[in-house]
């Protein structure tokens, strides 16, 4: 069991998982009460043929297990922090802008894992269609724009392939209990019609992180609020 007493004199851990290919600036807008510590896991390139649970462990190597802890998934790193409590033990996972399940997944996602249109082209599609990337991100503003296109350059062909056929594939049957999940009315690659979301965003798009800070800000530090109060 997790010595949860140590609420009392030190600040949880909140560690945080971008969405796939980003990296921590995704999360610039959020701002937490001075009684949370944030930390950043950074993505790793995955191994020849290793799969999602695999990879979920090489990602955690650096949570600090001795201590309570809550996790905040964006988009794919939502998936791999149910993958990370299978093994670990968080007090919470926050998702944003992800899906809980296999069930949430829209129909195009289940059906490159069936067909494997990630092994066909598709991720190099993704690359080099701006059109297509913001419109799925629902980006708007060029400075928007820009950050997204530095993102997904700086993204490894063999990662964004592995990462689909992560999503596409994963197996995931129910929602965890102790999942809280955010999501926004106008998310085009994870449409709110096939989530159960906790709490819903007006006019939030999968890039609604950057564009609706505060809003998730506000949200996250209830959540968290109300976990360390009920310790």
């Amino acid at each position: 069991m997790m010595n949860t007493s140590k609420l009392t004199t030190e600040k949880l851990n909140v560690y945080f998982i971008s969405g796939l290919g980003a990296d921590r600036r995704a999360f610039d807008k959020i701002k937490l009460n001075s009684s949370f510590q944030i930390h950043h896991i950074d993505w790793i390139e995955p191994l020849p043929n290793e799969s999602l649970q695999g990879y979920a462990r090489r990602m955690a190597k650096d949570i600090d297990t001795n201590s309570p802890f809550a996790l905040v998934g964006l988009s794919f790193g939502g998936i791999v922090c149910i993958e990370i409590a299978k093994f670990l033990n968080p007090l919470q996972i926050i998702q944003i802008s992800s899906v809980s399940n296999r069930s949430e997944l829209p129909w195009y996602f289940r059906l490159s894992g069936k067909l494997n249109l990630h092994q066909l082209g598709f991720a190099q599609t993704i690359k080099k269609s701006d059109r297509l990337l913001f419109w799925f991100f629902g980006t708007k503003s060029n400075k928007l724009k820009a950050y997204l296109k530095e993102m997904i350059d700086q993204t490894s062909t063999t990662y964004l392939r592995w990462s689909m056929n992560a999503i596409s594939n994963w197996q995931q049957l129910e929602k965890p209990q102790h999942v809280i999940h955010i999501h926004g009315t106008v998310d085009k690659l994870f449409p709110i019609k096939y989530c159960k979301a906790d709490i819903v965003i007006e006019k939030g798009s999968h890039f609604m992180i950057v564009t609706h800070g505060k809003r998730i800000s506000d949200e996250i530090n209830a959540i968290l609020a109300k976990l360390t109060y009920h310790l």
